[in-house]
């Protein structure tokens, strides 16, 4: 699994990242601006990108709403400092998995690949049932 973390202070996010790494072997990509976000997503098949509220070049809400233009299915947590209601009214729409708070703990990440490993399940496809043969 390869989680793409868009910020400008990474040092924020070593709780979380520990919390994403209890649970399963991940790969953390990095960059500070959305436009060295989108390059790497370009380039990487990434799984999970965790954005700040602020990250050099636009704010974390608005860099989503680009990205989901373009990768529609991408999995994605922001942190944000609004009220949940304002958050989810300024996501709705975007398949958001998450808001994070302004310094994500160990506990969010365990949460946010709880949410992950319970979407997964959702997408796989179910396998086909065997068919009874009755006697006609």
């Amino acid at each position: 699994m390869i989680v793409l973390l868009l910020a400008k202070e990474m040092a924020r996010f070593s709780a979380l990242v520990t919390g994403l790494q209890h649970r399963r072997e991940l790969e953390i990509v990095s960059a500070a601006t959305g436009v060295d976000g989108f390059l790497l997503l370009k380039d990487r098949k990434i799984n999970l990108v965790i954005v700040d509220q602020q990250i050099g070049d636009i704010d974390g809400i608005t860099f989503v709403k680009q990205l989901v233009k373009i990768n529609p299915l991408i999995n994605t947590a922001i942190v944000s400092t609004l009220s949940a209601e304002d958050f989810h009214e300024a996501t709705e729409g975007l398949g958001v998995l998450m808001q994070l708070p302004e310094e994500p703990q160990e506990k969010d990440g365990d949460t946010l690949l709880t949410i992950l490993e319970k979407i997964g399940v959702l997408l796989q496809p179910m396998a086909p049932q065997p068919q009874k043969v009755g006697k006609s």
